[in-house]
């Protein structure tokens, strides 16, 4: 049989390498931004070879029907010709090796039942915590981290309006640093939490977490789970046991952590809204350190002869000097991509405002890619093409800011932070003014929001109550409860249930109970004192009504 080659022989570019060893670990590497039904970028994995040597496997997504069916993690395996192609421009993937090893149509694979026994079932190349941060760069290099399992958070929501859940986990090392690990999503909701919590009443609880990312967000660096990742809690390796023996600190107690973040509607966590014209009113000093302010407005146009998208690093999205082919980056082979800076006008009843929309945001607007409206930088920047038509007349939520330092130089200083669909049953602001600050519960308002501590809801558009509305028409079902309760106060004790069989005076008191527009407090605790003044002011009407209709008669 024909020897094969070592992973540390392979030279980047052999095109026939055949290589031996035993397969680590398996994963589908996902496009997590992918809008496709199908987001898989690959099948990857890392190989092991009898001399301790690592390297990354890949299938490319067109080959991933002829070769799943024939790799499994844990088994070892000759692969023939196979490439050992660049990784310079390659994401979310282990460094092992300057080269990757990718599958072509024509690679063999051969299973071993018995050669390879002595290769180890696991092993890894652990990051120190103190090199975290310099692997926080845009090829995001997957990491493998050990430590002792200090905290662990519950799983729970990243933010009050994200979508996305995960969980916190806390690691020391020997030296009794910390590391914050985030394991997003399926990683966050299977981590054996009671299994773990169960260990540690026992010592400390070693983890391994394998495949993940460095990042920051606020100042604070981070190891992020990825579709490569694993966990493995107090495995039986070299070193695990080390720690175990070597771990000189007190053992950490673990507890149980419940959800904290309350999950709330876009709507519900936007606070207060305001109206274009009060955003434009405000000076630019209002907008200092990325403050923003939150709108429901709808798409009027887009702003004519204006750039609407410029020349960006494909890599780390920096923008190209004056849209030329020269960048602004340090990214190794740069190459410029179309990135939206989309000047659309917005509209309520206050006015228009002239805003930017930059890439994901203007990409949910216009629904497809500025590679696509672009046709690949093939349409000038300022020349309108109707795609950019898709995103008028959408009505959003809109959190609005200025980049107050570069005011001078462009045209439109307003620009778009966040953006979230809203309910097309929802009004925009009214520029009306509100009698009072009280908040109240408005039975023909469709727009409200919560605010997180009270849960009472904000009327958004005109407090002003309504006109009287006909007795037919359905009211709220909590209003329509509590007037049924003051209706049965006036009944008679012979039970009588329906106004033919009332007084005058109580056929009057019927009828206005019935149609008028009730507004109270949403106090639970008021509702029947608010009850009993309501009922006592329509009383009084109905007896004044009656005696004047004595009078006439």
């Amino acid at each position: 049989m024909e020897s094969t080659t070592a992973l540390k022989t392979i030279t980047l570019g052999q095109q026939s390498c055949k290589v031996f060893g035993r397969l680590l670990r398996l994963w589908d590497a996902i496009n997590m931004k992918s809008k496709f039904a199908d987001p898989l970028i690959s099948i990857d994995g890392v190989l092991l070879d009898e001399d301790g040597n690592m390297a990354q496997i890949s299938v490319p997504k067109k080959f991933h029907r002829q070769f799943r069916p024939l790799l499994t993690e844990g088994h070892v395996y000759i692969f023939n010709d196979i490439a050992a192609v660049d990784i310079k421009n390659k994401t979310h993937i282990y460094h092992h090796q300057n080269y990757m090893l990718q599958f072509k149509h024509s690679t063999k694979v051969h299973r071993l039942e018995s050669r390879g026994t002595n290769i180890p079932k696991f092993s890894f190349n652990f990051c120190p915590f103190d090199n975290l941060s310099e692997k926080d760069t845009f090829a995001k290099p997957l990491q493998d981290i050990i430590g002792v399992i200090s905290h662990i958070g519950p799983f729970d929501y990243a933010s009050q309006t994200s979508t996305n859940k995960l969980r916190k986990i806390k690691i020391r090392n020997l030296d009794e640093q910390t590391q914050e690990i985030r394991l997003w999503g399926h990683h966050g909701e299977t981590f054996d939490e009671e299994a773990v919590l169960k260990k540690s009443q026992e010592g400390i609880v070693v983890g391994i977490f394998a495949g993940l990312t460095a990042g920051s967000f606020l100042g604070t660096l981070h190891a992020s789970s990825t579709s490569a990742t694993k966990v493995y809690i107090d495995l039986d390796t070299s070193e695990v046991k080390n720690y175990q023996t070597s771990y000189k600190w007190e053992s950490p107690a673990l507890r149980q952590q419940l959800p904290q973040v309350m999950h709330l509607s876009p709507i519900q966590a936007a606070g207060k809204m305001y109206t274009l014209q009060q955003i434009s009113d405000m000076p630019n000093s209002n907008f200092q350190e990325g403050a923003t302010y939150s709108t429901i407005a709808k798409v009027k146009s887009t702003v004519p002869s204006t750039n609407w998208y410029y020349k960006g690093c494909k890599h780390c999205d920096r923008g190209y000097n004056n849209n030329s082919d020269t960048p602004t980056c340090l990214c190794t082979n740069s190459s410029p991509k179309p990135l939206y800076k989309l000047p659309i006008t917005l509209t309520d009843d206050s006015g228009d405002l002239d805003v930017i929309a930059f890439s994901k945001i203007a990409e949910e607007l216009v629904e497809r890619d500025a590679i696509q409206a672009s046709q690949n930088m093939k349409v000038d920047t300022a020349e309108h093409v109707t795609a950019l038509d898709n995103a008028i007349g959408k009505t959003r939520l809109f959190y609005i800011g200025m980049k107050v330092d570069l005011v001078s130089r462009f045209p439109i200083s307003y620009v778009i932070k966040k953006s979230f669909p809203v309910d097309n049953a929802q009004m925009l602001p009214s520029t009306k003014s509100t009698p009072s600050k009280e908040l109240v519960n408005s039975p023909s308002s469709p727009k409200s929001i919560q605010s997180p501590g009270s849960l009472t809801q904000v009327h958004l558009g005109n407090t002003i109550p309504p006109p009287c509305q006909s007795a037919t028409m359905d009211t709220d079902k909590n209003i329509n409860r509590y007037s049924s309760a003051k209706r049965s106060i006036e009944f008679t004790e012979d039970g009588a249930t329906n106004k033919e069989g009332l007084h005058a005076s109580q056929q009057t008191e019927y009828a206005l109970i019935t149609i008028f527009p009730v507004y109270m407090s949403v106090n639970n605790r008021n509702i029947n004192r608010n009850i009993f003044r309501i009922h006592k002011c329509i009383s009084r009407l109905s007896k004044s009504i009656s005696k004047t209709l004595q009078i006439t008669m």
